[in-house]
């Protein structure tokens, strides 16, 4: 008997542990130290990156611009690899990338409590060296304040999301939970050297259709990824004595 309930537990756990990975990946960027771009869907935290044949695939057609130094996007080539989407050789290496793919079909997640959605996700490359206020390009979009890696602000429809929950990756996979202020805004701490990445979630009650399939509510997700340099760090400790 026992062992029966112990087999029955074990493909609960396995069926949750199936059904809630849909509904936690999101997509975020990296760019390595020669500038190269990549954009990555699955879960930082967890390690976790989707390949093709495979899961990577829901990702239908993603988007990708570059933002010059006048706010203006200049879009991006995107081509499909095995494990993410290159974006190619960043020329310009201080100014952000955004992505998004909005194509993700609708998702019947009622099991896991989120209901019939439609899935969007959109994503932000930072190298916080922008000393003016980032210009708003995404639905949901989360914002570093002047170049700051502590302070940023979260928005909705270009208007500040009030009471969000951010979620706060960092280098060594530890997570941070925060809630944006009734200014969208949070603090955060960057104590070690490497990359970020910060994830919201917001659910917007608008039923609708897509591709033929009627959903309740969009299921806005944004990232925002940036990279904290070991010498900032260093720099900081001196000022500080």
């Amino acid at each position: 008997m026992f062992k029966k309930l112990l087999v029955h537990a074990a493909l609960v756990l396995t069926g949750l542990i199936l059904a809630f990975p849909a509904a936690a990946h999101y997509i975020w960027i990296e760019q390595d130290k020669s500038h190269h771009a990549r954009l990555y869907f699955g879960e930082y935290q967890e390690q976790e990156r989707e390949t093709s044949p495979g899961r990577l695939d829901e990702i239908k057609g993603p988007r990708a611009w570059i933002l010059d130094a006048a706010g203006n996007r200049n879009e991006i080539k995107v081509v499909r690899k095995e494990t993410h989407f290159d974006l190619g050789v960043i020329s310009d290496h201080k100014s952000p990338i955004i992505a998004e793919e909005l194509a993700y079909e609708v998702k019947n997640w009622t099991r896991q409590g989120i209901g019939i959605v439609k899935p969007m996700f959109y994503t932000r490359f930072s190298p916080l060296a922008e000393h003016t206020a980032p210009k708003l390009e995404l639905m949901l979009d989360i914002v570093p304040e002047n170049g700051s890696p502590n302070a940023f602000t979260v928005y909705f429809q270009n208007a500040p999301l009030a009471k969000a929950k951010v979620m706060v990756y960092a280098p060594n996979f530890w997570m941070q939970e925060h809630t944006t202020d009734e200014n969208g805004k949070i603090n955060i701490k960057t104590p070690s050297p490497g990359q970020y990445v910060l994830e919201v979630i917001h659910l917007e009650r608008q039923p609708g259709e897509f591709q033929g399939n009627k959903f309740e509510a969009f299921r806005h997700r944004a990232t925002l990824t940036f990279d904290i340099p070991a010498g900032a760090h260093e720099n900081k400790a001196s000022n500080e004595k």
